[in-house]
C-alpha cells in the first residue's frame, strides 16, 4: 500500500525536492514549491488562474506603465503596447540591457547605458532629450565700440523655445577700444559675452561682430549639458534624477534637459541599485547599503545609512500600506505612493521620514541574488505586492531561479 502525504494545512507554496522524489524515508515528502497554485486564508490550496499571451516579444524586457502609455523593449526596439496591440517605435541602437523610464507631464524620458530620449505619447515619435552642445568660438579683433579688456565668448544652439548649454569658452584681449569678429558661428548658434573682465555671460545675438555688449539677459544654462545615459530615472522635485555607476546625477529644477556634471551629483562608495522617492526626500540603493536624502532641495538634503543594500528591479510604488513602522502616522492612516522594494534582507517600504520598514521580517527570511523584478496590483479587490529574482548563493535561503528553488521559513522554522 503506498504512503501517503499528510497536509493538513498549508501556509506557503512548496513542491517536492528534486533529489527525494515524490516520499522519503518516513514516507512524507517535504513541500518545495507548488506552481501555478494559491493558498487561501484557510490553508486551502486553489488553482491559480490561467494568462493568455497578448502580444510575442523575441528578446522582452523593460516592461513599463504610466499614465499616458505602456512601452516595453524588445532587445533593443521601443514598442508600445495598446490593448493586444504591439506598435514598433524605433530601435534605439546599443546593447540589450535594462530600460528606465519618467514621465513628465504628457512626455516618457527613458534612458539606459546606451541611449536617452524622449517619447511622445501624441504622434508616438522619438525626439532627443537636450541639445548637443555647439564648438567653441573662433575670436578676432576687428573695428567697434568695446572698451580694452578681456572678452570671453560662447554659444548656444536653439530648438524651439529651448537652448543649450553653452559650448567651449574662447577669450579674447582688445588692447585698444574696438571690436569681436566670429569666424566660425554655426546656422542658429546665438552668441552670448561677458562685459570687459567680467564673469557673466550676456546675450548678443545672431551675430558674428560683437560691437557693444547689452547688459541684460544673462545666460541661464551656463555649464549645463545634455544629460549623460542614466539609469533608475527619477523624477522629483521639479528635477530628473539618475544614475551612472555610483554616481547620482540631478537636472537644475524645472529644466531636465540641463545638467551641471561637474557640479550636481552626490557620490556614493558602490554602483547605485536603485532610486525611490517620498514627497520628503529620496532612497539610494546601492550594492551594499541604502541611503536616505531627506530633503526637497539637493544643497540642503541630509544622507544618512538606513539598511541593507538593494536589489535592482524590485522597486514599485504601493498604495493602501497601512503601516509604515514610524511615531507620526496613526495605524488607521492608509499610505500612497509608498516606495518598495527588495533589500539584501528582505521586502522594505521607505516612509517620509527617511526610514526603511520591513515587510517580510519575522515572516520570510531568504538573500536574493543581484537582480529581479516586480509590480504592483489589485487583484480581486486585493492589493498585492509581486516579486520575483534570480536565485542568491546556495546557503543563502530563499531565491528564485529557472528551476523555482525556494527556502521559506517563518518564525524560525523552515516550512
Amino acid at each position: 500500500m503506498p504512503n501517503t502525504i499528510n497536509l493538513d494545512k498549508f501556509t506557503g507554496m512548496n513542491k517536492v525536492k528534486d533529489a527525494e522524489g515524490l516520499f522519503v524515508g518516513k514516507g512524507v515528502a517535504q513541500p518545495r514549491i507548488i506552481l501555478n497554485a494559491d493558498v487561501t486564508d484557510q490553508g486551502r490550496i486553489v488553482r491559480r488562474d490561467g494568462f493568455t499571451e497578448i502580444a510575442a516579444l523575441t528578446d522582452g524586457h523593460s516592461l513599463w506603465s504610466g499614465s499616458t502609455c505602456i512601452l516595453v523593449m524588445d532587445g533593443t526596439t521601443l514598442k508600445r503596447l495598446d490593448g493586444d496591440t504591439l506598435t514598433t517605435i524605433e530601435d534605439l541602437g546599443g546593447l540589450s540591457t535594462t530600460m528606465y523610464y519618467a514621465e513628465v507631464g504628457d512626455q516618457v524620458y527613458f534612458s539606459n547605458k546606451y541611449r536617452n530620449g524622449i517619447f511622445d505619447p501624441e504622434d508616438n515619435s522619438v525626439s532627443d532629450w537636450g541639445i548637443t552642445l555647439p564648438t567653441g568660438p573662433v575670436l578676432s579683433s576687428t573695428s567697434g565700440s568695446l572698451d580694452s579688456g578681456i572678452y570671453h565668448v560662447c554659444f548656444t544652439q536653439g530648438s524651439g523655445d529651448n537652448i543649450s548649454g553653452n559650448g567651449p569658452v574662447s577669450h579674447i584681449t582688445l588692447s585698444s577700444t574696438g571690436g569681436i569678429s566670429i569666424g566660425n558661428r554655426p546656422t542658429g548658434a546665438v552668441v552670448w559675452c561677458t562685459d570687459p573682465n567680467g564673469d557673466i555671460f550676456y546675450r548678443i545675438g545672431e551675430v558674428d561682430t560683437i560691437v557693444n555688449i547689452p547688459s541684460v539677459e544673462p545666460l541661464p544654462s551656463l555649464f549645463c549639458s545634455p544629460p549623460p545615459y542614466l539609469e533608475h530615472l527619477t523624477h522629483a522635485f521639479g528635477r530628473m534624477w539618475g544614475a551612472r555607476g555610483n554616481i547620482l546625477y540631478y537636472s537644475e529644477p524645472f529644466r531636465v534637459d540641463w545638467w551641471k556634471l561637474g557640479q550636481c551629483y552626490f557620490e556614493f562608495a558602490t554602483d547605485i541599485a536603485l532610486v525611490a522617492k517620498t514627497h520628503t526626500g529620496l532612497f539610494v540603493g546601492c550594492e551594499d547599503r541604502t541611503y536616505s536624502l531627506l530633503g526637497t532641495e539637493p544643497e540642503k538634503m541630509q544622507q544618512t545609512d538606513v539598511g541593507a543594500g538593494a536589489v535592482p528591479g524590485t522597486l514599485v510604488y504601493c498604495n493602501d500600506i497601512i503601516e509604515l513602522g514610524d511615531t507620526i502616522s496613526p495605524p488607521e492612516k492608509k499610505h500612497r505612493s509608498v516606495p518598495v522594494w527588495v533589500s539584501e534582507t528582505g521586502i522594505v517600504a521607505g516612509n517620509p521620514v527617511g526610514r526603511l520598514f520591513s515587510l517580510s521580517q519575522g515572516k520570510v527570511r531568504f538573500n536574493p541574488g543581484s537582480y529581479g523584478a516586480s509590480l504592483y496590483r489589485n487583484r480581486d479587490g486585493n492589493f498585492q505586492y509581486l516579486t520575483s529574482f534570480y536565485k542568491g548563493s546556495e546557503d543563502s535561503g530563499l531565491g528564485m531561479s529557472d528551476d523555482a528553488t525556494i527556502e521559506v521559513v517563518r518564525n524560525g522554522r523552515v516550512i
